[in-house]
């Protein structure tokens, strides 16, 4: 592999670019859609829908930096064009951003086959730029964004938000690519992290403060940017799974504890949709609401608690960090691995200095201290199992070493 020109992007709060999908908040209304987007200049905003090529729907709005208007369409697939405006007397059309939107999220798929090179990238908190120069450097993308990948395999395991400053543009790009691969035979894989419910339940303390400041600038809470019943990429997150089985690859954010090892991967997804979509998945700071709530429903405390804990306990998919901090589970690991069929368990959330196996190579942990410096490559043997490797920044390989 050769690196793409120039040098791997560092991480920091610098370069806060909001135009296009930097800033960009899409949320379903009964009329169609409402957009908010930021400009640079001062200068009055141009949207527009497209449905087939065709424009359906157009605003224009005051002259400022920020914009918001509603527009009148209902499609299965939808392109908006957004940005300033052309000022009154200039010659040529506006230069616009575009991004595509889908009326309905994919499925939550848990059980893939059928891909021979498997990328992984552990927990990259807004780092936008690295997760390009990685994509880039395995010929995943082209130099436009666009999937190059064929039928690879690209897996999130969760954490795209907090930290970094740009999540907006990361969880759009994603959003997007989703699709892409799809079409192209590949296939982009995105988990449920901690902080995806953390930022979806209101738990703001990771927020970047560039991040922070999109949401002002728009005059909304952050959370409520990505509210799981309106917003597009807030029902986005909260269609994805916890739990994905690939072929014998077991991909989980923070891994499989004692308290989940008895779940199929069905029945997982099956409890986590259906505690998402409760009401009370983002009102849990709310007292009034969770007395209101149990006693509508009928729920005693310890069914309360479950769904608490099912998303933020300790032993939740979402946070275990037992496998990785330790090396005296094996009896635990294989009974995940027998469990869900698999013979590898791949997880992020428990920071390590570069991406390793242990338990013999049953465990892989991919999150790193400093994200998105690396990502992970299992390439498909012709006599079975897969050979792994680590993917830097600078573009060398280097085969997977073992935990010390």
């Amino acid at each position: 592999m050769r690196p793409p020109a120039g040098s791997p992007p560092p991480a920091g709060q610098e370069g806060w670019h909001v135009e296009g999908e930097y800033g960009l908040y899409v949320a379903f209304t009964d009329p169609g859609l409402e957009v908010r987007w930021l400009t640079d200049e001062e200068r009055p905003g141009l949207v527009r829908a497209l449905v087939d090529g065709r424009v359906v729907a157009e605003e224009k709005t005051e002259p400022g930096t920020e914009h918001a208007a509603r527009l009148r369409v209902r499609a299965p697939e939808i392109t908006l064009e957004y940005g300033a405006a052309t000022p009154d007397g200039a010659g040529g059309a506006a230069a616009l951003h575009r991004t595509r939107i889908w009326m309905e999220p994919p499925p939550a798929e848990v059980e893939l086959t059928g891909h021979d090179s498997v990328f992984v990238f552990g927990d990259v908190h807004g780092e936008f730029d690295r997760v390009l120069w990685l994509l880039r450097l395995a010929d995943l993308i082209d130099v436009d964004l666009h999937w190059t990948g064929g039928a690879a395999a690209v897996a999130f395991l969760g954490d795209l938000f907090d930290r970094g400053k740009d999540v907006t543009r990361l969880l759009w790009f994603v959003y997007g690519l989703e699709r892409e691969a799809r079409a192209a035979g590949g296939r982009v894989i995105t988990l449920l992290g901690n902080h995806e419910a953390m930022v979806l339940t209101g738990d703001l303390r990771y927020l970047a403060p560039k991040e922070e400041m999109i949401a002002d600038r728009h005059g909304m809470s952050y959370d409520g940017m990505f509210d799981p019943e309106r917003s597009v990429l807030g029902r986005w997150i909260a269609a994805k799974p916890g739990l994905v089985r690939l072929d014998d690859l077991l991909l989980a954010h923070g891994g499989v504890s004692p308290a989940f090892v008895d779940y199929s991967l069905q029945e997982y997804q099956d409890t986590l949709a259906t505690f998402i979509a409760e009401p009370l998945f983002t009102r849990w700071r709310d007292e009034a609401f969770l007395l209101e709530f149990a006693r509508e429903t009928r729920l005693d405390s310890a069914q309360i608690y479950r769904r608490y804990d099912f998303f933020f306990g300790s032993e939740s998919v979402l946070w275990y960090r037992d496998l990785v901090l330790s090396d005296t589970l094996g009896g635990h690991l294989d009974a995940v691995l027998e469990r869900f069929g698999a013979r590898t368990h791949i997880v992020g959330h428990t920071p390590v200095r570069t991406i390793r196996e242990s338990y013999g190579g049953r465990l892989i942990a991919a999150d790193l201290l400093d994200p998105a410096l690396e990502m992970l490559l299992l390439a498909r043997r012709p006599e079975g199992g897969w050979d792994r490797f680590a993917l830097p920044v600078d573009g060398s390989t280097r085969p997977l070493r073992p935990a010390p």
